[in-house]
Formats: C-alpha cells, structure tokens, sequence
C-alpha cells in the first residue's frame, strides 16, 4: 500500500492529466530534475491520487503517458471559514496556507462593515493552497470563494445547522455536531462585527463561541478557531 505522506506530490487541475505545466513543471523537471520514464504521483485536489509516467519533456511543460487513478478518498466533516477581508495581504496569504494546511475545505471572504479592504488577488491566494496540499500531501485542495458581503453570505448559509461565530463576549464553547454535515465559522473584522451585523448573524441562527480570553486579530483567530472546529 502506497504512504501518501511519503511521496512528493504534484497538483494538476481536474480533467487536465495528460500534461504538468506551470509552477509545477518548473519544479519537478528544474528543481527535482526528473527525466523522461520517470514516475510521478499527482492529485487534483478533489480526494484523488494518481500515478503517471513522463512521456515528453518540453521547453514548458511535459507530456504524462500510462495515468493510473490509484486512490480515492472522501472528506468527512467539511469545514468552511468565512473571514472579514483584511487590509494586509501578507497577512491574508498567512491565514490561507495555514488554514489550508489544517485541512479546511473552503474559506469565504467577507465585506462587513468595519473591513479596509475591498478586493482580493485570487491567484496569489490559489498558490498558498496549493503550497499547503504539496506540503501536508493532502489530497484534498482548499477551495477558496468569491468575496461577498456579509448579508450575501448569510443568505447562502440558510440551510447549513452547524454555524458559529467567533465573539470576544462570548463564553460558549464549540460543541461537537451530531451531524456529518458541513460546519462553517465565521470571523469578524479588527473592528469586531457591529450591532446590527451581529443582529443579522444571531438571526440567521449563528451560534456565538470563544476562541479564549486573548483578543487576537483577524487572521489568528480564523486559524485559531478553524483548528478548535477542525479537532473536535
């Protein structure tokens, strides 16, 4: 049986397995310097992995021949954070690779009231998740959704029962869903969410819970409260 953990692993995109290009080229042909015949194992993100054999090296990308499907795994317990967006986008890419690498299945962005920022750079943001999957192994790659704004968001959330909110006020703690269904986590602003958002979210029966007694900043708390969900 294969150890997963134990292969260097490539990603290529669903339904794109005849040829590795890109970032991923450059590593396993430049960096790693393997050669045409050789093996590589890749997933695409969605629970698969897959081996395959180097057919053709191009200036580019590389030809894949022989691609077998070799495992296949689902998620249990999906988890998604949905986090007010944040001015720093250093410190927006931090809270993507390490909520990636903890395992959480989608992370949502947020415009709410208090926010300093307006726009997202996707494709940067892609590449941390990416860099999680090859660096965990995880066959299973981050999912990463279009900014919204917060009474957006709730709408979309109306028939998902596991729903929390990180609240400093709060002395509730997470308790353990009875369920398999999907769980999400909500994370406000530096500013915290103002009345009238907070109003919305008890409506749309979000259940507020401590992330602990330090005040933290946006992004260790989605990190901080993504593992406690996580690890229940």
């Amino acid at each position: 049986m294969i150890n997963i953990k134990k292969l260097q692993l490539f990603y290529i995109t669903k339904n794109k397995y005849s040829t590795l290009d890109g970032e991923e080229f450059y590593h396993c042909i430049k960096v790693l310097r393997k050669k045409e015949k050789d093996k590589i194992f890749f997933t695409d993100g969605c629970g698969n992995l897959f081996s395959s054999i180097i057919k053709k090296i191009n200036k580019n990308s590389c030809e894949l021949d022989n691609t077998e499907k070799i495992k296949s795994i689902q998620k249990k317990g999906k988890i998604e954070v949905a986090v007010s967006i944040i001015k720093s986008q250093n410190r927006l890419e931090w809270m993507v690779e390490k909520l990636s690498e903890i395992g959480i299945c989608e992370i949502s962005f947020i415009l709410s009231e208090n926010c300093e920022k307006k726009n997202l750079k996707y494709n940067r943001l892609k590449k941390k998740t990416i860099s999680a999957l090859k660096q965990c192994n995880s066959l299973f790659l981050t999912q990463i959704k279009e900014l919204v704004t917060l009474e957006d968001y709730l709408k979309k959330t109306s028939k998902i029962k596991n729903k929390f909110f990180g609240d400093i006020n709060s002395n509730n703690i997470f308790n353990k869903p009875t369920n398999k269904e999907k769980s999400i986590l909500l994370i406000g602003p530096e500013g915290d969410f103002s009345k009238k958002e907070k109003d919305l979210i008890f409506k749309n029966k979000f259940k507020n819970i401590s992330l602990g007694s330090s005040i933290l900043r946006t992004e260790t708390a989605a990190v901080v409260g993504g593992f406690m969900l996580r690890n229940l």
